[in-house]
């Protein structure tokens, strides 16, 4: 039974909800702020909160959300907006806040399968995410943090490149582990590297480019070889920023060299514990090359079907052969793995040379759930990570 409480200053809402047979709404709809912070003071075991921006009171959207939270951190709020308001929602999305609606645009009925649907999902959810947590654990993936830089390699923080061929996930893997680093407290940055097929900032429900380059795009006062990379950080929450225009330092035919590779690093791996790089599966690219090259470590994904165990060795062989990248620097990750799945042992001999970690398995309700929401998993699921390790 889901506990729930409306500040909507809209009773048949309410109404409506109290005869839904899997939720239970605590008190009448509240009317004003102050009521919401009297019933949860009252009663900590309040699910999921659904709130309206309309609602009288002397707090903002904002500082109300806040107040709320540190009354009860675990409550999920659904929050209703009067209007679109893009900056406001990317704020919301900050404080944690994943349903956002708007008023006379929702229904009673799309609530009510919000609300359910979740809560069925979750145990299911939760097992996949607890397999990853298993595998990261059991493999500590760690580099001495007082090792001397080197004018050849880059060893302070970890710089980790997500690889692996076409669709076998690397997006949705490399947002994983940010939100799992971020619950250790650590500073992260996510470059969105996949120049042909780039989809972080859509995933993170945030613009391509920041407002700084948008404006120069729409005033055509775009000098790129003025642009830094800096000035292609995007703020996602606290811990974690973003670069998803990376493409903007490349020429027309994406040739960047292996110097400028490391530059960017270089400038920017002060300010991070960890750099995250989503990679493109095209080997034709030469900063590709260049990425690995400058990388603490890599981890490699593939999935366990004939086609894509072909393609996936294809690939390592070219990093390993052509370009010379060793091999005890690519840790393998068998993802999306089903009863379908060749076995583990196989695919273990098959990649004799590499270290495998283990294998989760990720399946249409998780990418759904990462879908619908265009964040970090949920606050049910975050518990699972906090003693992640990679």
């Amino acid at each position: 039974m889901i506990k729930i409480i409306t500040a909507l200053a809209n009773p048949k809402i309410t109404e409506m909800l109290e005869k839904e047979q899997k939720i239970k709404v605590i008190t009448p709809d509240i009317q004003y702020q102050e009521g919401i912070f009297e019933i949860l003071t009252q009663n900590q075991n309040v699910d999921k909160l659904l709130l309206s921006q309309l609602l009288p009171g002397k707090n903002n959207l904002k500082e109300l959300i806040i107040k709320i939270k540190q009354i009860n951190e675990k409550i999920e709020i659904f929050v209703f907006l009067e209007e679109k308001n893009t900056s406001l929602e990317k704020e919301l999305r900050v404080l944690g806040i994943e349903h956002i609606f708007f008023h006379n645009q929702t229904s009673v009925e799309e609530i009510i399968k919000i609300l359910t649907k979740k809560r069925e999902n979750i145990n299911e959810l939760k097992q996949e995410i607890q397999n990853l947590k298993n595998i990261l654990e059991k493999n500590h993936i760690h580099i001495e943090e007082n090792q001397k830089e080197t004018v050849e390699k880059i060893t302070e923080n970890q710089i980790i490149p997500i690889l692996g061929t076409g669709g076998v996930g690397k997006s949705i893997v490399t947002i994983q582990m940010a939100n799992m680093l971020q619950t250790q407290n650590k500073k992260i940055l996510i470059i969105d590297f996949d120049i042909l097929n780039n989809s972080l900032h859509t995933m993170l429900g945030v613009k391509k480019y920041t407002k700084k380059i948008q404006r120069k795009i729409k005033e055509n006062d775009l000098i790129y070889s003025q642009i830094t990379i800096h000035d292609l950080i995007i703020k996602i929450n606290s811990s974690i920023d973003l670069v998803s225009g990376i493409n903007l330092l490349f020429d027309s035919k994406y040739k960047i060299s292996s110097e400028k590779i490391y530059q960017i690093i270089k400038e920017i791996k002060q300010y991070y514990d960890y750099i995250l790089i989503d990679t493109s599966s095209e080997c034709f690219f030469d900063y590709t090359k260049n990425i690995l090259e400058n990388s603490t470590q890599c981890i490699f994904l593939l999935e366990g079907n004939v086609s894509e165990i072909k393609k996936a060795k294809q690939l390592l062989n070219m990093y390993s052969i052509h370009w010379k990248i060793p091999q005890n620097k690519i840790k393998l990750l068998i993802n999306k793995y089903n009863e379908n799945a060749i076995e583990e042992n196989v695919i273990q001999h098959i990649f004799k040379e590499y270290k495998i970690l283990g294998k989760i398995q990720l399946n249409e309700k998780y990418n759904q759930h990462i879908n619908e929401h265009f964040q970090f998993v949920n606050k049910h699921i975050q518990k699972e990570y906090q003693k992640i390790k990679i």
